[in-house]
């Protein structure tokens, strides 16, 4: 008897610890939405009925709750979801700390008929906080975008902290340069950015004003260009803003409140970034000093085969004053030439080069430093009226400088047609690739349309 007892008290705390299990993974019915969507969603997924009980995965610091899909799909999102939040905290240096959790709801499934939109965000005030959502629509395998959806919603988030009392109607939202300058200061920081882009950019005159980019209200009627411009320069204000005194501290301050703030942004970022407080024409040479450095390229940055190409030309240049007291410049090729001067004018024009000339050896491309540095042996021996078969080591030189050039072009070409041939469409031998693209090069299309303006105007963003 007493056996059976036990036996029934075990039954009913079993039956309870199943129930409360059960009770914990259902997600509480969300209550009145305050203020308008971060973006607008005329159409896209609708939560799952209420009733019906979804697998979740919880992320690792428990502020992200996935619900649908496979275990696999809500893994990855976590994951990514996650490693956004860690860049986040890296950048402001601020501790492990949330208030609100943010639900991701996934429906269907890769392949499905896609929705107009595939991702939207949305969120409530429930009892004791907020509840943030985003809605994710699996057709198209992971949207575009989502990595800024996550981030949007992480800074909705902080700024949402402590304002419990917030009134049901006000207008929330995060401006768009510093979304898309956060993902462009993480990928700096990973090193996934090439300064290359941004010295393109820079020497163009293509990068906005930082008012410009405080304006921007859409990214939709964006061109790919104009889009890529705009990222770069809400990167360049971002990593500017965090490279001054107590930057991290002050960008951590600005994102408490500039996600409820209406005025003008601009006098928020001088708020809590005194060295803004600038006139005019001193914020005009501070922001073009600050995408100057961006664009600058570091001394460990070895150049390419194409970029030595170019700065030899320059650096190798003899210069000297003729006798009408113009300049003359003597290139590589005619270097035993020098040997007509008189000796002390030819010493004084040779002696630049070698002075210029010292750190380049760092940063040459390999294969040139050994070509380099004979040229310098030849120049030094010509200041000493030594001339042992100068010509043909020039000429040498000269093919081996010609070749190495062929050599990459067609290394670039080939990893080209790798990328081509990689997908499942188009397929080919490498030898055919570089015929059709010769015939391409000499026949050019008449053919117009949005891609060959696009290319078109990257040419010219990177072109000499």
């Amino acid at each position: 008897m007493f056996s059976s007892y036990v036996k029934g008290i075990l039954q009913t705390l079993l039956l309870l610890t199943v129930a409360l299990r059960v009770t914990a993974q259902e997600v509480p019915a969300p209550a009145q939405p305050v203020g308008e969507p971060v973006a607008p969603a005329p159409s896209g997924p609708e939560a799952p009925p209420a009733k019906e009980l979804q697998p979740k995965t919880v992320s690792e610091s428990r502020q992200f709750v996935v619900h649908g899909s496979d275990f696999v799909m809500r893994s990855a999102i976590a994951s990514l979801a996650e490693e956004i939040r860690g860049a986040l905290l890296e950048t402001v240096g601020k501790e492990d700390d949330w208030e609100h959790s943010i639900a991701i709801q996934l429906h269907g499934n890769q392949g499905d008929k896609a929705p107009a939109r595939t991702m939207r965000t949305k969120f409530f005030k429930v009892p004791g906080g907020f509840r943030l959502q985003l809605d994710i629509h699996l057709a198209k395998g992971k949207p575009s975008g989502l990595d800024g959806a996550l981030l949007e919603l992480l800074l909705l988030e902080w700024g949402l902290r402590g304002q419990d009392d917030l009134p049901i109607d006000t207008a929330l939202g995060i401006p768009h340069w510093l979304t898309e300058g956060l993902l462009e200061s993480f990928r700096w920081r990973r090193g996934d950015r090439d300064r290359t882009l941004y010295a393109a950019l820079f020497n163009k005159s293509q990068l906005f004003p930082v008012k410009n980019i405080l304006e921007v209200e859409d990214l939709e009627g964006m061109d790919t260009m104009t889009n890529t411009a705009f990222c770069v320069s809400s990167g360049a204000l971002v990593m500017a803003l965090l490279n001054q005194e107590g930057g991290k501290q002050s960008l951590a301050a600005t994102l408490g409140e500039i996600a409820t703030f209406e005025g003008d942004e601009m006098s928020l970022l001088m708020k809590h970034f005194p060295g803004m407080n600038l006139g005019k024409e001193s914020f005009s040479k501070w922001w073009a000093l600050q995408l100057a450095k961006l664009s600058e390229v570091p001394f460990t940055q070895v150049l390419t085969i194409r970029e030595t190409e170019e700065q030899l030309k320059t650096l190798l240049l003899v210069r000297f004053k003729g006798p009408a007291g113009n300049e003359i410049e003597v290139g590589t090729d005619q270097f035993r030439d020098l040997l007509a001067l008189p000796l002390e004018l030819r010493r004084a024009a040779i002696q630049p080069v070698g002075e210029r000339s010292g750190l380049f050896l760092y940063r040459a491309f390999p294969a040139h430093r050994p070509i380099f540095t004979e040229y310098l042996t030849i120049l030094a021996e010509l200041a000493y009226d030594k001339d042992q078969s100068v010509e043909e080591r020039l000429e040498g030189l000269a093919m081996r400088r010609s070749d190495l050039l062929a050599l990459g072009l067609r290394t670039r070409d080939y990893l080209d047609w790798v990328l081509i041939t990689k997908s499942n469409e188009l397929s080919g031998d490498f030898e055919s690739f570089i015929e059709l693209k010769e015939n391409l090069q000499a026949k050019p299309s008449k053919h117009r349309g949005h891609v060959s303006e696009y290319l078109d105007s990257m040419q010219r963003v990177f072109e000499d």
